[in-house]
């Protein structure tokens, strides 16, 4: 029982930073988004490409000025966490965002019924990576060992977590386990590693691919190896219940150009990856070398698919890992309708929710 106090302890923690959007929610219903700005978040990722690539280029603006006239506007906002992209949708400071699953049902565990996927961004670019001479290759080799991951329950931690018990027979400290696994920014993953004070991270590109380039870290897993197809979701798009059935006209503008540009960027040619270089650039301080943009690229996809399943999935390992309540319910999450109007138009496959 100690151990699963502990778990419900650390989980109350991570959901606390999450009920203050809760506590807002009052301002989302009683306030109402402009009809002339979409507000859209995402994270300077190379797995949120077609937000850097469609913001800096102006596709998404000139698309939705064509549609809905010369006064709309994109207004763009960064964010460093998945969490505070989801604090923001809920307490109506954004109208759509980039971002990843375990932030998503997080934000669903506080907000039932509010938030609506409408589309996916990326499936893959998760590595779990060790120190060069670090031997990874028994259960037993395990024990003792420190690793990193983003931030305490998000999509990485997840899949750390999940791996480390059932395929290793591991727990970690915190649920009275021997394995070490940290939470720090990708920036200082990459610095402890560097300087030998983790043995390794399973970390979100590019980050990965820096490590592997930059620090002489070795591939233990490739995240794709653990999933059907190698397919799961690492970001999607995300709105309310209430700006998709109020602005419909807006999302359909958007997503018609989001289509175009996930299409591109699925054969996206080296002035392609400059540009979203660039917009990293611009967001950051701080720019990738060609070589690790186009590597970390070869580790996930661009699509539209927001591969449900995984999603499925990942709720199922925060409940075995006693991160989500057990009642959690995705009944009402997707709603793939504006997606799928604009795949028939095309002539393209459709895809499909839960």
């Amino acid at each position: 029982m100690g151990n699963l106090r502990s778990g419900a302890i650390f989980t109350a923690i991570a959901i606390a930073s999450l009920v203050v959007s809760a506590a807002v929610l009052f301002g989302y219903l009683s306030s109402a988004p402009s009809a002339s700005t979409l507000r859209l978040g995402f994270l300077p990722n190379v797995t949120h490409a077609q937000a850097l690539y469609g913001v800096s280029t102006g596709l998404y603006q000139r698309a939705l000025q064509q549609a809905l006239g010369a006064e709309f506007a994109i207004q763009p906002q960064v964010f460093n966490a998945g969490p505070a992209a989801i604090q923001a949708l809920l307490s109506n400071h954004v109208d759509l965002i980039f971002v990843g699953p375990s932030p998503t049902l997080n934000g669903l565990s506080v907000a039932p019924g509010i938030l609506r996927v409408i589309a996916g961004a990326s499936s893959g670019g998760a590595l779990f990576v060790a120190q060069p001479g670090l031997d990874l290759s028994t259960n037993d080799s395990y024990s003792g060992k420190k690793f990193a991951t983003p931030q305490w329950g998000n999509t990485q931690d997840l899949a750390l977590k999940h791996y480390l018990l059932n395929r290793t027979g591991h727990r970690t400290q915190d649920q009275g386990g021997d394995v070490d696994v940290i939470n720090t920014a990708n920036p200082q993953i990459f610095t402890l590693f560097k300087l030998g004070q983790i043995d390794g991270a399973w970390i979100p590109e590019p980050w990965a691919t820096r490590l592997i380039r930059e620090a002489n870290a070795k591939v233990v897993l490739d995240e794709r190896s653990l999933w059907p197809r190698g397919q799961f979701v690492t970001t999607q798009l995300v709105t309310t219940a209430r700006y998709l059935n109020d602005h419909r006209d807006i999302l359909t503008a958007f997503l018609r150009m989001y289509v175009n540009v996930t299409l591109q960027l699925q054969k996206a040619t080296p002035s392609d990856l400059a540009i979203i270089n660039d917009a990293i650039y611009n967001a950051t301080n701080s720019r990738l070398d060609s070589g690790t943009i186009s590597a970390a690229f070869l580790n996930f996809n661009v699509t539209y698919d927001p591969i449900a399943p995984s999603l499925a999935t990942y709720l199922k390992w925060a409940q075995d890992l006693d991160f989500l309540p057990r009642d959690l319910r995705t009944d009402s999450l997707y709603d793939l309708s504006l997606l799928n109007g604009i795949l028939d138009q095309l002539g393209l496959p459709r895809v499909s929710g839960l």
